[in-house]
């Protein structure tokens, strides 16, 4: 088997690893550990895509089940690490893409236990059929067909929903980023669905709500203020992308200062004072700007900016529904940004 065959079947590992597990490393792990196992076989295998989707498969859902007690225990909304730019070959996959592939999809997911999964994804994204199912999970045909029925209705009253016209949800999110940076609480509001959600993962490791945002009025607020605690903008590179098919922005900046107590107690007092309405978003910007100067003047060593280490500050994406952004979603994680 050639190199090209190879990477080809490694990309597919990765697709159904990642849709497993959420997590680009670990999905990187998972597929090359079983191209890994792939290259060892002595005999022949008349499919092997199909072979690795097995292994793979397999692999995810023990890592799955010794993630399971790390995950619970997570600090903050999870989500999974996102995948930056258009991974299709072309427009016409980007709806399946953003589907299958979706930030929403994948939070779904987590609600279901891993053998739940598989099984939901080799069904519902790869086309398998329930006798193929039980070949890969090691399950009868009719416990694989009952955990796919079983999945189904688990995730069937929140099965993501997107506006197909592609052009009007990135023309949607230029705007809705372009009200944030003026601070057009209006027009931010105007933008977001009135039942709106924000999530923030930060894994208690930046500067990000430990808890999720409702509401249009309050995500509103929470944008304008954030624009102002930015850096000024020649030091940021912010760029629009796709995050796992849907629109998206990239910002790109000199490492933070560190995220400490302070800091977390002076964002979660800021909260609550933007909840009850005891502060506008300059006032809550202010508050946040502080406790991040004092982080950085803690700093043993003052590096150059010139010589900073530039890493990855956020992944911002929304899910638009009905012309308006239903749910924003901002992975601020180090750790799950260190691919990028």
């Amino acid at each position: 088997m050639g190199d090209r065959e190879l990477e080809a079947l490694r990309r597919h590992g990765f697709g159904v690893a990642y849709r497993m597990l959420g997590s680009v490393s670990e999905a990187e792990d998972v597929a090359q550990e079983a191209l890994l196992r792939l290259t060892r076989q002595e005999g022949p295998i008349d499919e092997p895509a199909a072979w690795i989707t097995t292994v793979v498969t397999r692999l995810s859902i023990n890592v799955l089940k010794s993630a399971r007690a790390r995950r619970e225990s997570y600090v903050g909304p999870w989500l999974p690490e996102p995948l930056v730019e258009d991974p299709a070959p072309g427009p016409a996959s980007r709806a399946e893409l953003a589907d299958s592939l979706s930030l929403a999809l994948l939070v779904l997911l987590e609600r279901l236990t891993p053998v739940e999964r598989a099984a939901y994804l080799l069904r519902e994204v790869f086309g398998y059929q329930y006798a193929e199912i039980a070949d890969v999970i090691e399950q009868t045909e009719v416990n694989s067909r009952q955990l796919v029925t079983r999945a189904r209705k688990h995730l069937e009253a929140n099965r993501p929903r997107f506006d197909a016209d592609e052009a009007a949800r990135d023309a949607l999110l230029e705007r809705f980023l372009a009200a944030a940076e003026e601070g057009d609480l209006e027009a931010l509001e105007e933008l977001l669905a009135k039942d709106a959600v924000l999530y923030a993962d930060s894994g208690g490791k930046a500067m990000a709500p430990p808890e999720p945002l409702f509401g249009a009025t309050l995500i509103a607020r929470f944008m304008a203020a954030v624009a102002r605690v930015r850096p000024p903008s020649g030091e940021l590179e912010s760029r629009r992308v796709r995050v796992n098919g849907q629109p998206g922005r990239l910002v790109r900046g000199p490492r933070e200062p560190r995220y400490g107590e302070a800091e977390r107690l002076a964002v979660e007092k800021g909260l609550a004072l933007l909840r009850s309405g005891d502060v506008d978003a300059k006032q809550l910007a202010a508050r946040v700007r502080g406790a991040r100067d004092a982080a950085g003047g803690r700093a043993t060593r003052a590096i150059p900016a010139q010589q900073a280490e530039v890493r990855v500050w956020s992944v911002l994406t929304v899910d638009v529904v009905e012309g308006r952004i239903q749910t924003v979603r901002i992975v601020r994680n180090p750790d799950k940004l260190a691919h990028l």
